[in-house]
């Protein structure tokens, strides 16, 4: 075990070591901006998908003033903390508060918008106020200031369950479902998302006093060049006419969208190296009961889907090679489907869709009967081959003996059968397990999500680097136990 983790971890450093040291952004005439596109008004597309909104106007500018190009690419909220500071993004964008935990491993402009959050539900559903939604499920954004909110008031205000998205867009819609009874997140968005939606509405503002700036990796001389930049734009009234063209009125002259403020700073202003950005002890013992419960969920979900996809796996085969003609059409028109379906598509037409004609699965239900019907369809193809694979004489042999169907099967062609498609079985099954990282786009918190969250919340990509060393030490001994397998089989059938 120790050999596997000291190989894991050599792995991971030779993977994230080219990202700090090697890695450049943009270059000395551009300016690679990363945004969470979709995060209105801040950051989205319009209808001839350019890119628009608050910050976007902003870094445009502000890149117009400094002479130099921008180029703006499309990253997940959770994701802009590691693009930064590895150095893929110069910039990041997407309404990103400013917090002491944050400030330890990254530098922010001066701030540019005053923000609280908000409360926002369905009209007519009974919630009126978060001391409303004791017992019930809440929606936030992995990561975000209503995350970590919402984390921190969890057992004041009794929230069943916090679950948490990747935009403002896939929580809308399951509050627009019911399946969750309200979302916390920025107000600007949210009125700004539901003025032209009646059936939508912000009950209440929870007032948290953050503040959205421009986020860069730790001291770089960008931040200063940039920083001027803001304050000139503030003198001449730029960024307020922003916030009257994207909010319809001009801002508060005591807000930080026209008065001229300081940078912030952490107490601790040194470079991080590259220990303390990917392999930050006191980051990873914050953060690794959260990657533990990660870690059971995964377990507990791959098991599940690696057991119902066998069993299905095993009733299709028999069904394709034995029954009546039109089931054998019906299984085989299921697994080419099912095979060539991409699982995250099927995923979220399981969660988003069924809803609609009245089945309303929770996350982790959702995920399983999507790996278990796609992991069912392969399944099916190696049993099916290794049921081929016994030669002829072995069926014909059992019913000389008299023996009937389920005996010949049970008794003699599947126990030959399954020593045949162990490898390839278990090969799919560690194909299963790598698969239920996907189920993170549905709000669930399998390991991957949850070192996602805590990436987000850390301002550090350690917890990421822990989940990918965990998947290697679980993963791995599977991987180096087909091979044996593979190669003992091999032996024997050359015997």
């Amino acid at each position: 075990m120790r050999r596997t983790l000291a190989f894991a971890t050599l792995i991971i450093l030779l993977l994230a070591y080219p990202l700090t040291s090697f890695a450049q952004s943009g270059t000395d005439k551009e300016i690679i901006v990363g945004a969470n596109i979709g995060n209105v008004p801040w950051e989205f597309q319009d209808t001839n998908g350019e890119f628009i909104g608050f910050e976007i106007d902003l870094v445009k500018e502000a890149a117009k003033r400094l002479n130099r190009e921008i180029k703006i690419l499309n990253v997940p909220f959770n994701g802009l903390f590691s693009a930064v500071q590895s150095g893929r993004i110069d910039i990041a964008i997407s309404s990103i508060g400013i917090t002491e935990k944050r400030l330890e491993s990254m530098s922010f402009t001066q701030p540019y918008y005053d923000s609280d959050q908000s409360l926002t539900t369905v009209k007519g559903n009974g919630i009126n106020s978060l001391e409303d939604l004791k017992g019930q499920i809440v929606a936030v954004d992995t990561g975000s200031t209503g995350d970590m909110w919402a984390t921190a008031n969890q057992q004041k205000y009794g929230f069943a369950e916090i679950r948490r998205y990747e935009g403002l867009a896939p929580a809308m819609l399951d509050v627009a479902i019911g399946r969750v009874k309200g979302y916390i997140s920025d107000i600007p968005a949210l009125l700004y998302y539901t003025k032209d939606k009646p059936n939508l509405e912000v009950v209440e503002r929870i007032p948290t006093g953050g503040r959205y700036a421009l986020m860069m990796a730790k001291n770089k001389p960008l931040v200063s060049e940039v920083n001027a930049v803001i304050s000139t734009l503030k003198e001449e009234g730029f960024i307020n006419a922003l916030h009257k063209k994207w909010f319809g009125v001009p801002a508060e002259p005591t807000t930080s969208t026209v008065e001229i403020v300081d940078m912030p700073s952490a107490n601790n202003g040194n470079l991080l190296n590259f220990f303390d950005t990917f392999l930050n002890k006191q980051v990873f013992l914050q953060t690794y009961p959260m990657l533990i419960a990660g870690l059971i969920t995964t377990i507990q979900l791959g098991l599940l889907s690696i057991i119902s996809g066998l069993v299905l796996g095993l009733i299709l085969s028999l069904i394709r090679l034995y029954a009546a003609k039109p089931l054998q059409a019906i299984v085989k028109v299921y697994i080419d489907i099912f095979r060539s379906i991409p699982l995250l598509v099927l995923l979220i037409i399981i969660f988003y869709a069924l809803p609609f004609i009245g089945l309303n699965l929770s996350p982790f239900s959702a995920a399983a009967v999507s790996l278990t019907l796609v992991s069912g369809a392969y399944t099916a193809e190696i049993f099916r081959a290794g049921i081929e694979a016994i030669p002829k004489g072995q069926f014909e042999a059992s019913e000389a003996l008299g023996l009937g169907y389920r005996h010949m099967m049970g008794d003699v062609i599947l126990p030959q059968a399954i020593k045949i498609v162990i490898p390839p079985l278990t090969n799919n099954c560690i194909n299963v397990i790598k698969d239920t990282a996907l189920a993170s786009v549905v709000a669930m918190p399998d390991l991957l999500k949850q070192a996602t969250q805590a990436q987000a919340v850390a301002a550090n990509p350690t917890p990421l680097i822990a989940a990918a060393v965990i998947y290697l030490m679980f993963l791995l001994p599977l991987v180096l136990w087909v091979s044996k397998l593979e190669k003992r089989y091999k032996k024997e059938g050359a015997k």
